[in-house]
C-alpha cells in the first residue's frame, strides 16, 4: 500500500488564444479505483505568455492493490465556461471515467496498464509533445462539439492520464522513489479569425508516493490526515487492505 499526493503544478503560455491575453479556468479531477474525488478548479484570471502556477492537489489519496486505476484529468478552457453544457467540472468527470474505464478493463493484478495507451507519459521524465494536436481528440469525449467556438473561447489544454498502481509505482521509482513529474505540451488547432496565433501550452504535474515504512501506523495516519472510520479498509473502500499493505 502507499499514499499518494497528486498535483496540477502549474501551466506554460508560449502562444495565447486569444489576441492578446487570454482568461483561463483550471479544472482538475481524480479518482482511485471507486472512489471519486470532488473535482478542483482555479481561475487564473487574464494571463499571458510565460508560468503560471496552478497549484491543485489531491494530497493523501491511499491505494492498496497494484491493480488498481488512479487516474487523474485537467482542462485549461480560455473564456466564458458558461457556454459549456454542465460546466468545467462535468467535462472533466467525462474525461475520468474514459480513462478510468480503460485501465479498469485492460487491467490485469498487478499489470502496469497507462492510459493512453499510445502517445502517452514516458518514464524517462522528457516532455511529451502532442506534436499533430491530436489532443483535440478529446473534445468529442465531453460532448462539447467542435473545438471552434464563434470567437475565441475555447480550450487550450485537456488531459486524462491514468495507470494502475503498479504503473504508477514503476514510474516514480524510475524517476528516484519519490515524486514521479511530467511536463506536456498542448499545441492548439486553428484559431478563428480575428484572434491570435494557434495556442501553445504546457501543463506540468506529478504524483508523490509516501510509505509507512519504519514508522508507527498511527503516526503514518495523523501525519496524512487520514481517520479509521473504522477498520482499516475505511481507507481503501472496494479494496482489501491489511495491516502488512499499509506497512510495505
Amino acid at each position: 500500500m502507499a499514499v499518494y499526493s497528486v498535483t496540477l503544478e502549474q501551466f506554460h503560455i508560449d502562444t495565447t488564444r486569444s489576441r492578446n491575453d487570454d482568461t483561463n479556468t483550471v479544472a482538475f479531477g481524480l479518482r482511485a479505483g471507486k472512489r471519486s474525488f470532488p473535482t478542483q478548479s482555479h481561475y487564473a484570471g487574464d494571463v499571458d505568455d510565460g508560468d503560471h502556477g496552478v497549484n491543485l492537489t489531491f494530497p493523501s489519496v491511499v491505494v492498496a492493490d497494484g491493480a488498481t486505476p488512479l487516474v487523474f484529468n485537467y482542462t485549461i478552457y480560455n473564456g466564458n465556461t458558461g457556454k459549456l453544457a454542465g460546466g468545467l467540472a462535468a467535462a472533466n468527470e467525462i474525461l475520468g471515467e474514459k480513462a478510468l474505464d480503460f485501465v479498469q478493463q485492460a487491467g490485469q493484478p498487478s499489470s502496469e496498464v497507462s492510459y493512453p495507451d499510445s502517445g502517452g507519459v514516458d518514464l524517462n521524465g522528457a516532455g511529451i509533445e502532442w506534436k499533430d494536436g491530436s489532443w483535440l481528440q478529446f473534445i468529442p469525449l465531453v460532448r462539447l462539439g467542435s473545438f471552434l467556438f464563434p470567437d475565441c473561447d475555447g480550450f487550450v489544454a485537456i488531459g486524462s492520464v491514468g495507470k494502475t498502481k503498479a504503473g504508477w509505482d514503476k514510474a516514480i521509482d524510475t524517476a528516484g522513489g519519490t515524486t514521479y513529474r511530467q511536463t506536456i505540451r498542448y499545441p492548439g488547432s486553428d484559431s478563428p479569425a480575428g484572434c491570435g496565433s494557434n495556442s501553445d501550452y504546457t501543463v506540468t504535474w506529478s504524483i508523490t508516493r509516501h510509505r509507512a515504512a519504519g514508522r508507527s501506523v498511527r503516526q503514518f495516519l495523523r501525519d496524512h490526515n487520514l481517520a479509521l472510520a473504522p477498520g482499516l479498509r475505511s481507507l481503501t473502500p472496494g479494496e482489501r487492505l491489511s495491516v502488512r499493505e499499509l506497512l510495505n
